[in-house]
């Protein structure tokens, strides 16, 4: 994708807290520029209600829907043929639904049948079908623990500044420790997440595909392969900011970084398996 590319955000407020707001536009941002930005749900829910507030900062546009018969979500059909629409419409060229709901998957496949990039995004419960249906998912749960985490931790090293270096030290090599431990738990708790032995076995695999005669493969080439075979992949659902950092993990992998030929600012990094 493209950062210019056009993205319809979707979102069902009925199945996503407002607290992710921030989260979902920032990472869409990151595919393109955002040209629809609807939320779906029965305003008379509180939990819908509380998008209210995120309406006029992200300029959202919501789509108010009454659920008239008990079990059933108008919202859901809403976004259905809305989604539709904008994709007959020809004016964008990716959509991102975020919902944890499995009633999306249909969608989800129909969009990509049609030729459109599909960014998913939800919380770990969202069903293994709809992640598969994405071409890219993102957890925002563990993402959004994963900030807070960095941010609390941002905090006290700021408070621990005003004391002695060893007590910094000491101190904050624990809250470290505990970021650590919480951000395992968060992962845990997303049962749809490959273990990290598995993303293990995908690389080695990707890289003995895929590598040059001499072993080696850039790694935004491995990434992007990695994305393919495994739905929902995402470094930072391994505590890693980066693909190279989350690769620095796996013992047999070795990684070589080189300047770019094209700007000296600008670093290449390689990965090959170890002899």
């Amino acid at each position: 994708m493209s950062k210019q590319d056009k993205i319809a955000v979707l979102i069902d407020a009925e199945n996503v807290s407002n607290k992710y707001i921030k989260l979902i536009m920032d990472e869409v941002n990151n595919y393109g520029i955002a040209t629809y930005k609807r939320v779906y749900g029965d305003y008379s829910n509180p939990s819908v209600m509380a998008w209210m507030k995120n309406l006029e900062e992200y300029a959202l546009t919501p789509a108010l829907q009454c659920n008239y018969t008990s079990g059933k979500s108008a919202s859901d059909s809403a976004l259905i043929i809305d989604a539709m629409d904008i994709l007959y419409s020809g004016k964008v060229s990716a959509f991102c639904l975020v919902s944890s709901d499995s009633d999306f998957t249909k969608l989800a496949m129909r969009l990509k049948e049609a030729g459109m990039n599909v960014i998913g995004m939800g919380e770990g419960k969202t069903p293994k079908s709809l992640v598969s249906a994405c071409e890219t998912f993102k957890y925002l749960d563990i993402l959004y623990r994963e900030e807070a985490l960095a941010e609390a931790e941002a905090v006290v090293e700021d408070k621990i500044a005003e004391k002695d270096k060893t007590t910094k030290r000491v101190t904050t090599q624990e809250k470290k420790h505990e970021v650590s431990q919480d951000i395992e738990e968060a992962a845990e708790e997303i049962v749809s997440i490959p273990t990290l032995s598995d993303i293990e076995k995908e690389v080695i695999s990707i890289i003995s595909t895929n590598a040059e005669e001499n072993g080696w493969i850039n790694i935004a080439e491995l990434g992007v392969n990695l994305s393919k075979r495994v739905p929902g992949f995402d470094p930072r659902n391994y505590k890693c900011r980066k693909l190279s950092a989350l690769l620095e993990k796996i013992n047999l992998i070795e990684l070589n970084t080189v300047e770019n030929p094209h700007n000296s600012l600008l670093k290449i990094v390689y990965a090959k398996i170890k002899d």
